[in-house]
């Protein structure tokens, strides 16, 4: 029986709207957007079948709050803000649960990737970034994981078309 999907995919296309030619933006939206919907046209017949399931997509806070050189990225992650409520009403009556976790910063090799692009040592990054949230640190892989497995267990059943912010307090600065 199949109780979950989780979409994560992404690249980060990180510049101003002028920025950014037609190939970046079809290719961002292909793999941040896109991808994810073929995923779920792909899934949700088998948890339509069986009448439960939950899908979990991976947003971000970037979706929620606008940043300086984030236009392409924000866009797609506010696409899938508006595809997980879309979905929780088309699959709630099936018993399906709809879900999206909003990370922020967490350190991955993607965080470090975008600290070389700032010009800044990975130390200076995140000094920078930890003053960002209210928690005054970056967040771990492992924090995320653990909203994942809430969001697919059993405590959960009650909460669709919800989008997760776990960004350490950041959007609330």
């Amino acid at each position: 029986m199949i109780f979950f999907f989780l979409f994560s995919a992404a690249i980060f296309t990180l510049c101003a709207v002028e920025d950014a030619s037609a190939d970046d933006w079809t290719k961002i939206l292909n793999i941040n957007v896109r991808g994810y919907a073929l995923m779920a046209k792909a899934v949700v017949p088998l948890l339509k079948k069986q009448r439960s399931g939950s899908i979990i997509q991976m947003a971000s806070m970037s979706g929620w709050i606008a940043q300086p050189g984030f236009v392409p990225y924000s866009t797609t992650k506010g696409a899938i803000l508006q595809m997980t409520r879309n979905l929780a009403l088309d699959l709630g009556p099936f018993n399906i649960r709809c879900n999206s976790i909003c990370p922020g910063t967490i350190r991955t090799p993607a965080t470090d990737n975008h600290a070389v692009h700032l010009k800044l040592t990975i130390d200076e990054f995140i000094a920078l970034e930890s003053n960002k949230q209210c928690l005054k640190r970056l967040g771990s892989p492992q924090e995320i994981a653990n909203i994942i497995v809430f969001l697919a267990s059993d405590l959960c059943h009650f909460a669709t078309g919800a989008s997760f912010l776990v960004d350490g307090g950041y959007t609330t600065i």
